[in-house]
């Protein structure tokens, strides 16, 4: 318990998830051998972007989720909270970048994005960079490995939200409306970009997640409690807007979200 608290594995649920959202937006980066390398048709920038030019991308990705938690003991020991640096989290680091360099380079800007607050001040504009970096280091497969850029908009207001409904329950904001409002940023504009079927999947798994916190953690249950309810509205909403949704492809057109792929199975 003591290694997984150290290395903030507990975390790996969200990485999984985006792993997993991954494998089912691409998930010709399960195949093997050149196919399932996702930069095959970048050249020697594709070298860059992976190393391992055989090794399927999505299943890089994965381990990537993994060895990148060294990054975490290495922060324990910059901050003094721990007195010596493991070999272990170097090690893990320096797998993290022989693997996918590229996408671990963006992970460690976004990683660093969320530490600024620390070193800089905290204010509603750097608690939106940090929030900001959460984006790059959590979701960054899904825009690097999975090359679904389009995603950048609707999952940098996700990460506000939820980097945002965090940092009200900690009581860590500079300002609570300002926090509120990007909070609610989210759920309007999930129906731009989202269709119902994906609207509901994302209640589906959000609700009992947030349901499990306030558990193992009942000060944050009026927090969840506005987040089950924001879910629930989204989902009565749904219930109207579906034959428009996505919006997006209503209002601008046929075809501008890309349409979600043909299952793996």
């Amino acid at each position: 318990m003591k290694f997984i608290q150290e290395y903030r594995f507990k975390m790996l649920i969200p990485e999984l998830l985006v792993v997993f959202g991954l494998w089912y937006l691409a998930p010709e980066s399960l195949l093997p051998g050149s196919a399932g390398n996702m930069y095959r048709s970048f050249g020697l920038l594709g070298l860059l972007c992976q190393p391992l030019w055989s090794v399927p991308s999505g299943v890089l990705a994965l381990v990537t989720a993994f060895t990148l938690h060294g990054i975490y003991p290495m922060d324990n020991y910059h901050e003094g909270k721990i007195p010596e640096l493991p070999r272990g989290a170097i090690i893990l680091v320096l797998v993290s970048f022989l693997l996918l360099p590229l996408l671990v380079t963006m992970q460690m800007i976004g990683y660093f994005m969320t530490e600024a607050t620390e070193y800089i001040k905290r204010s509603p504009f750097w608690e939106r960079v940090e929030s900001l970096g959460d984006l790059l280091f959590y979701a960054g497969p899904v825009f690097f490995v999975g090359l679904q850029w389009w995603l950048l908009v609707p999952v940098f207001f996700l990460s506000q939200a939820v980097d945002g409904i965090h940092k009200i329950a900690h009581h860590e904001t500079a300002s609570e409306p300002i926090t509120a409002v990007f909070y609610f940023l989210w759920p309007v504009t999930i129906p731009l970009f989202f269709d119902p079927i994906e609207v509901m999947a994302m209640a589906a798994l959000s609700i009992p997640a947030f349901a499990f916190y306030s558990y193992i953690r009942p000060y944050y249950t009026y927090v969840t409690a506005v987040h089950t309810l924001t879910f629930a509205l989204l989902v009565v909403a749904t219930m109207f807007l579906y034959p428009y949704m996505p919006l997006l492809n209503t209002l601008m057109g046929p075809g501008w979200r890309p349409p979600p792929p043909d299952p793996w199975w």
